[in-house]
């Protein structure tokens, strides 16, 4: 067994006391024009389709328990909720309610980003896990070693421009952080392997190049897979930025202002902490009205590890949720021990 925990917070968006909860944040919430401004500039946290429920979650366990047998421990992080078809009761399974960890001036909170700057606060949580989001799965056999080299996170360091999307502002916080302590000609001539390691593939090498001259950091790729982490790193950023961290944690659902746990990579890869590995054989896949690609390639294994990421535009969610499932029973189609 390895000493490496997994940890993945969760959410049941059907649940009618969860619901209420959620109305009444973001009714308090929208009182404080403020963080109501911020918040609707931020979206996705306060829309629902951030919690509409794929019924994927038990093909993640049956993928760990078949891809990652020796993973030490899980850290399930739920509202206060449970699938009905969880055996809370295995041994490896340890169920992490807010209250368990999140001090009482974060709660209640319906911040995945605040979710994420206290995992170091989880009772029991090994000093190597790997942080999964519920639409991240392992699609492959892992080994520890996919994670953690010489007890150090296994990353890839990659110079890039940050993309156009919703979280882009929460991005150039965390950037704004990191270049107030790092320069990338200082970074990079420090530990130019890591930064510069073929693993990456030529394009993301090149693209590092290519942005070197730039003062600052432009940016660092985000991979969007599950992501290997130590406490100390935590503690660590906790030490450092505690002012911008606890100012995050008090916003009950994501805002503009925020800055999330990617900061904490950022410094992790700056302070040359981890050992390179490429993410080509990864895959964000978005998900559609028609998921036949996708399907086609959880079914054939073609990744060690893909994100479904979630589209509004989507028509029929019922069908496509049906048609997602069916690819997943034919690739894991026993259950798992988790289940009951």
């Amino acid at each position: 067994m390895s000493e490496i925990d997994f940890v993945i917070p969760w959410v049941d968006g059907n649940d009618p006391a969860w619901r209420r909860a959620f109305a009444e944040q973001r009714h308090a919430d929208a009182a404080d024009k403020d963080a109501s401004a911020a918040r609707h500039a931020a979206g996705e946290d306060a829309s629902e389709i951030r919690y509409r429920d794929w019924r994927t979650l038990r093909y993640w366990f049956r993928s760990t328990e078949r891809f990652a047998p020796w993973v030490r421990r899980i850290h399930f992080i739920t509202w206060g909720h449970l699938p009905e078809w969880l055996a809370t009761d295995h041994p490896q399974l340890h169920v992490v309610e807010h209250a368990d960890y999140l001090p009482e001036a974060y709660r209640p909170t319906f911040n995945s980003n605040a979710l994420e700057l206290n995992i170091h606060r989880i009772a029991g949580l090994s000093e190597q896990f790997v942080l999964f989001n519920d639409d991240t799965f392992l699609g492959r056999p892992a080994r520890p070693t996919d994670f953690f080299r010489d007890r150090l996170p296994r990353d890839m360091a990659s110079l890039s421009l940050p993309a156009l999307e919703p979280i882009a502002h929460i991005i150039l916080n965390n950037l704004m952080l990191i270049n107030g302590c790092y320069r990338p000609h200082t970074v990079i001539s420090r530990n130019p392997v890591k930064w510069l390691s073929p693993r990456y593939g030529g394009g993301n090498v090149l693209k590092t190049l290519l942005l070197l001259p730039w003062s600052n950091f432009p940016g660092i790729r985000d991979h969007h897979m599950p992501q290997a982490f130590s406490k100390k790193s935590f503690e660590m950023a906790w030490e450092r930025w505690g002012e911008a961290l606890d100012a995050t944690c008090r916003n009950r659902f994501r805002t503009t202002n925020d800055v999330s746990q990617w900061l904490i990579r950022y410094d992790a890869l700056c302070r040359g902490a981890f050992r390179p590995i490429g993410f080509g054989d990864c895959r964000q896949m978005t998900l559609t009205d028609n998921n036949k690609p996708i399907c086609r390639a959880i079914e054939t294994q073609c990744y060690r590890m893909f994100c479904l990421h979630d589209a509004e535009r989507i028509t029929d969610f019922e069908a496509a949720s049906a048609q997602l499932c069916a690819a997943f029973e034919r690739l894991l189609p026993e259950k798992s021990a988790f289940e009951k």
